[in-house]
């Protein structure tokens, strides 16, 4: 893949995260200062022929992420003792992240924080109806929505929170109450902007 074509499905990719569907021909030419939609096509058809992404022909913002594009990890950093930078020669796919069915939920408040899931993080959820113990889970609950680890045991489940301060919510199943598995949290995403 060359480097443009690599940004071009970056730039698909954020666009697919930030606003559920993909720009135009049209704009990803105005973004990459290509003057030509032309070559913005050549482009797509060739991430196409190697399997990166579909389109249905004649229908505007119909690409699809079928293999995301990889982004190089350039070293590694410590968050500890200060340690030599090196390049490990990794990738990561953000593919597996961003699949059409995927749930983006902005996280409201601090009851995960122990798990690392701050006040204002974006979690993914993969869609499931199900989920084991110990996943950490989106469920919704009397009509509300939260994030909290998975378990169920002799006929209850427990919503665990990651924060001390937090009480656990028990859900007996002869209570009546309502709950539902929305799916599993897969990935956080964080801005320190």
């Amino acid at each position: 893949m060359t480097k443009r074509q690599s940004e071009i499905l970056n730039f698909i990719q954020s666009r697919l995260f930030a606003g559920g569907y993909p720009p135009t021909f049209r704009e990803i030419a105005s973004h990459f200062n290509i003057r030509s939609v032309r070559t913005v096509s050549d482009h797509i058809s060739a991430l196409e022929r190697k399997g990166y992404i579909k389109r249905d022909r004649g229908k505007k913002r119909s690409l699809r992420i079928i293999r995301g594009a990889e982004t190089l990890i350039i070293g590694e950093i410590s968050a500890g003792s200060p340690i030599v930078p090196i390049d490990p020669g990794d990738s990561v796919r953000f593919d597996k992240f961003i699949a059409a069915d995927h749930l983006f939920l902005r996280v409201k408040g601090s009851s995960m924080v122990n798990d690392g899931i701050r006040n204002r993080d974006i979690v993914v959820v993969k869609p499931q109806k199900t989920v084991r113990n110990g996943d950490i889970a989106a469920c919704l609950v009397e009509g509300e929505v939260l994030v909290k680890r998975f378990q169920k045991s002799h006929g209850e489940v427990t919503l665990l929170p990651a924060n001390d301060n937090i009480e656990p919510l028990v859900i007996r199943e002869d209570e009546g109450k309502k709950l539902e598995i929305i799916g599993k949290v897969i990935a956080l995403f964080r801005s320190y902007e």
